[in-house]
């Protein structure tokens, strides 16, 4: 699904996500195939600690010590993942280049269409569209993890050696959060002070991104995101 097909999507789902849970046309009352959005149990589960999301198609997962994950089928979502103990492992342009190599590959094994990517010495961000069975998240993550943490361990023969720490994923709410995301995601390395502009930055998706971009937008002129974990 190219981006515009993507948007039109999120546009529908939009208006839905503005309706009271309480509402007739809101997704948990109407029929089943007219269940467009499921963006509005990310809101209800900050606070809501049970939810029934099986008739949703959607799954919510807890774990002790870790970060809670919503997974929702077609859904658009941020990843953000950092090294252990932010060590900077990724330092090197060969390190980059490989996490780089690996992240797509398992992508595209796991059926997680990838929107947007950038990669520092610690810590990675990315924007995806899940596929049908969207928890099948963990593996998809842990399977370019533990690839590249066993490759860089072996060259520097740290045999054991802990690599990645938790990753986050966010489900987007909106397209106005999609963009400020997408944002989040280019712009990353201008905030941590590498370069001037994001496309001064060769280890991302950015100038890809742009040249398949339709739609006329600005980046530069969106809110900060508050939820992301930053490294």
């Amino acid at each position: 699904m190219n981006h515009e097909a993507l948007l039109h999507r999120l546009g529908a789902e939009i208006k839905l996500c503005l309706l009271d849970p309480t509402d007739s046309g809101h997704p948990a009352n109407v029929k089943p195939e007219c269940r467009l959005c499921l963006c509005w149990l990310c809101l209800r589960l900050r606070w809501r600690r049970t939810v029934n999301l099986g008739m949703l198609g959607a799954i919510f997962k807890k774990a002790p010590h870790t970060p809670p994950h919503l997974f929702v089928p077609n859904a658009l979502y941020m990843l953000t993942a950092s090294t252990y103990r932010s060590e900077p492992f990724m330092q090197t342009t060969e390190r980059k280049l490989n996490w780089i190599k690996t992240f797509l590959t398992s992508a595209e094994m796991y059926k997680w269409e990838v929107v947007a990517w950038v990669v520092l010495d610690n810590h990675y961000h990315a924007v995806l569209k899940a596929p049908d069975s969207a928890d099948n998240l963990p593996k998809f993550v842990a399977s370019y993890h533990r690839f590249t943490a066993r490759n860089w361990n072996e060259e520097e023969q740290a045999s054991g050696r802990k690599v990645w720490w938790n990753y986050w994923d966010t489900c987007i709410r909106s397209e106005y959060d999609y963009y400020n995301r997408l944002r989040y995601t280019f712009w990353n390395p201008v905030m941590h002070g590498l370069v001037k502009d994001p496309n001064d930055y060769p280890f991302s998706s950015y100038k890809v991104f742009l040249s398949k971009w339709k739609v006329k937008f600005n980046f530069t002129n969106m809110e900060e995101v508050k939820n992301v974990p930053e490294f």
